[in-house]
């Protein structure tokens, strides 16, 4: 026997699961579930078994391309992780080319999203801009409280319960078109689980479920993780379903070298492979003269290479073909191969029935009668499961749960279609952490460490208390209560409290003149509305100091000092776009509205009116922005600390960071990036190459400067989407010979 080793580091090992995704691609209109083998044909039983292995295992569906190319039949399968993800799909009627087509079209780098960012609630969503590090800490019993796994999996469990949704309602593995077997392990006890019925996408789930990577499954009291960890290729249980013969495919990559050896991770990585390899070697040692070992020994794809799953389905297909002669001694005659195929009895059509009830289970700190004005599926409806699916997804994304599973269940004549929510155990008080640097590398320099600190469901209605602390540049605190008060949360009041303190430089024509120091602090309350999970609009009022102060003694401004603050505000939010950072797709819109009066409480009366809107839209790896933004003091003699401060990249690339200071503005700009690199998926997402060109003008400035045309500016820039947030290096020039070099780390850039 062939001896393998697996060179998976152990983070990518802890990601192993992941390529187990089997796309949300519904199975082709004219598909036809292929039938379960009858026990007349008098010919051994073949069994199927696929070993786990990541991104690597996408190369089972290579070997079923040829199985069936070599009319060779199946009669039952069992499979680990990978295994069980490629084995199920095929055990359920799909065919090998409908399988590769639908996992060859899986976004691998955006499945990880616990829900679309298009179903996440209005007010929450500006979040994952602030804090995009996106790593989610709870707070219980004073300490914190890391979540079960890094990896949402609310989206993969909703993919594989669509890929198999030609399965039907079968609960029993046998009554599949072929009898099928999920190996997991028993997280309590180290035992072998293997999943002969219930819920087919759960038992998917359970066998991929890698520890640190996804969060244990709790199915019937138990806790279950990935099966590789006690068989990661079950050859016996294939023996005990049905097979005299049993065809076997683990996956591998080659030996370890001694330089992979050299860091921790390496022999960490190394240790997990060894004792995965002792289980999976010891299934190969049963294997006799009858059997077919097929090994596929991937050179350039790892367990984590999600990118190149492609890249694994020909490697598969190139091993069966090596295996030929083997493999050759079971496949039938043509005539015999079809009979076969007809012979086997179809699963039954989803009936459709009228919904008697709808019931939620599992919603003990959330609300369930709030979470139920969510739900689009009512009784009286006739079930759809895709419905009922995007009802799921619509209540994770809430935030408030690791998953929402449905299931239709007759009890006493009557269909209830019950979901049931695992809410996060590291719940409902959570810690968001966050950093973020910028530099114009001429001693422009700002960082922030910042820290969120949010409590929800502080009652019924879901009111939650978040509290924002930074330390850095700006130095800030902040709190809000928003409390809706209706349970749809469409309306709520949002009291809030501030302050910050922050320095800036001041510039009169190109040339630095004084470094300012703001400090404003006070309290607002706001009341509004939720439009759907698409926008927001608010109105408030505000009341607080604004307090001035600079370094030298006569830097020009007239507004320094302290200054009394009351105003009537007011903000609209439009957000369809798909990611806060590096969209690809969707629009995104604010306007905001400041109208300070002396009866309020202000210094003076004046208003000033601001807004920003972009759309941005994606032609191959090629996505195009087009931004607009201004402003206006509506001719109301706004303060300067009320004025407009722009300047910096993408905002007149070429002048330094809020360089620009006056009472309007207008800029225009057209984006155009391209991803030219990917990086694997512990790192980030990938890299990315633009330019932009943008064309505007401040107007009424503070140092008086004329300002007549348009200003046109540009830039170069490499943005990188990584674990430590959006990275930006870029290079921007305005005409007049400004230019400038600018790095930004983290939420510090207001990109598009």
């Amino acid at each position: 026997m062939m001896k393998r080793r697996d060179s998976r580091a152990f983070i990518a090992a802890a990601w192993l699961a992941v390529a187990a995704v089997v796309p949300a691609a519904a199975l082709p209109a004219e598909t036809e579930v292929t039938p379960r083998a009858t026990e007349s044909v008098k010919r051994p039983k073949i069994g199927l078994v696929l070993g786990g292995g990541g991104a690597k295992g996408a190369a089972h569906i290579g070997i079923i391309k040829v199985l069936e190319e070599m009319r060779i039949p199946v009669d039952c399968i069992a499979g680990t992780s990978m295994g069980a993800i490629v084995g199920a799909a095929y055990a359920a009627g799909m065919s090998a080319l409908q399988i590769e087509q639908v996992i060859t079209a899986v976004e691998w780098k955006e499945i990880l999203a616990s829900a679309p960012r298009q179903d996440i609630p209005a007010h929450r969503k500006g979040l994952d801009f602030i804090f995009t590090l996106g790593l989610e800490l709870g707070v219980k019993d004073g300490g914190l409280v890391t979540p079960g796994g890094l990896v949402p999996t609310h989206q993969i469990e909703a993919l594989f319960r669509r890929i198999v949704a030609g399965a039907g309602q079968v609960s029993d593995f046998n009554q599949l078109p072929i009898p099928f077997r999920a190996v997991a392990t028993d997280l309590e006890s180290g035992a072998m689980q293997v999943f002969d019925r219930g819920d087919l996408s759960v038992a998917m789930r359970a066998s991929m479920a890698v520890p640190g990577a996804f969060a244990p499954v709790d199915y019937n009291g138990r806790l279950y993780v990935d099966g590789m960890l006690v068989r990661n290729l079950p050859v016996d249980v294939a023996r005990q379903m049905c097979a005299d013969v049993v065809i076997a495919v683990p996956v591998a990559n080659p030996a370890a070298t001694r330089e992979s050896l050299g860091t921790m991770i390496g022999v960490a990585g190394q240790a997990m492979n060894i004792a995965i390899a002792a289980n999976e070697n010891a299934q190969i040692a049963t294997l006799t003269t009858k059997d077919v070992e097929i090994p596929v020994i991937l050179q350039n794809v790892t367990s984590a290479d999600f990118a190149k799953v492609p890249e694994a389905i020909p490697i598969g297909e190139a091993a069966a073909r090596k295996a030929a002669a083997a493999l050759s001694r079971y496949s039938l005659p043509p005539r015999e191969y079809a009979q076969w195929r007809a012979n086997l009895s179809k699963v039954a059509a989803v009936p459709k029935v009228k919904i008697d009830e709808v019931r939620l289970v599992g919603f003990h700190t959330t609300n369930p009668e709030v979470m139920r004005t969510f739900l689009q599926t009512k009784p009286g409806d006739i079930y759809d499961p895709a419905k009922a699916d995007a009802d799921t997804t619509r209540l994770v994304a809430r935030g408030d749960f690791t998953a929402v599973n449905y299931q239709l269940i007759t009890e006493e004549g009557r269909n209830v279609l019950t979901y049931t929510a695992l809410e996060k155990p590291w719940g409902p008080n959570y810690l968001l952490p966050d950093v973020n640097l910028s530099t114009d590398f001429k001693g422009d320099t700002a960082w922030g460490l910042r820290v969120d600190y949010e409590k929800r469901w502080l009652n019924s209605l879901g009111g939650e208390l978040r509290t924002s602390f930074q330390l850095g540049r700006p130095n800030l605190f902040g709190a809000e209560f928003y409390q809706p008060v209706d349970r749809h949360q469409r309306f709520f009041i949002a009291p809030s409290v501030f302050g910050y303190q922050t320095l800036e430089y001041l510039y009169s024509a190109g040339t630095r003149i004084a470094q300012l120091d703001t400090r404003r602090y006070g309290a607002r309350l706001d009341g509004g509305v939720a439009l759907g999970t698409w926008g927001e609009f608010r109105l408030g009022l505000m009341r607080g100091s604004v307090d001035l102060s600079t370094n030298v003694e006569n830097p020009g401004l007239p507004d320094l000092g302290s200054s009394a603050l009351g105003a009537g505000t007011m903000r609209f939010v439009y957000d369809s776009l798909d990611k806060r950072l590096f969209p690809t797709e969707g629009s995104y819109g604010i306007v905001y509205g400041n109208f300070s009066n002396t009866g309020l409480g202000g210094e003076r009366t004046y208003k000033t009116m601001s807004f920003h809107a972009s759309t941005v839209r994606t032609l191959g790896r090629n996505v195009w922005t087009i931004a607009l933004r201004g402003g206006s003091d509506l001719n109301s003699n706004a303060p300067f600390y009320d004025q407009f401060k722009v300047g910096g990249l993408f905002n007149f690339s070429g002048y330094r960071p809020n360089e620009l200071i006056g009472r309007e503005y207008a800029l225009g700009v057209v984006q155009y990036r391209r991803r030219i690199a990917d990086i694997i998926e512990t790192l980030g997402t990938g890299v990315y190459a633009g330019a932009t060109l943008e064309a505007g003008n401040v107007f009424q400035r503070l140092d008086g400067t004329a300002a007549r045309g348009a200003l046109i500016s540009g830039s170069l820039f490499l943005g990188v989407n990584s674990k430590l947030g959006p990275v930006y290096l870029g290079y921007g020039h305005s005409e007049g010979g400004r230019s400038a070099l600018y790095l930004y780390l983290g939420s510090s850039l207001e990109a598009f």
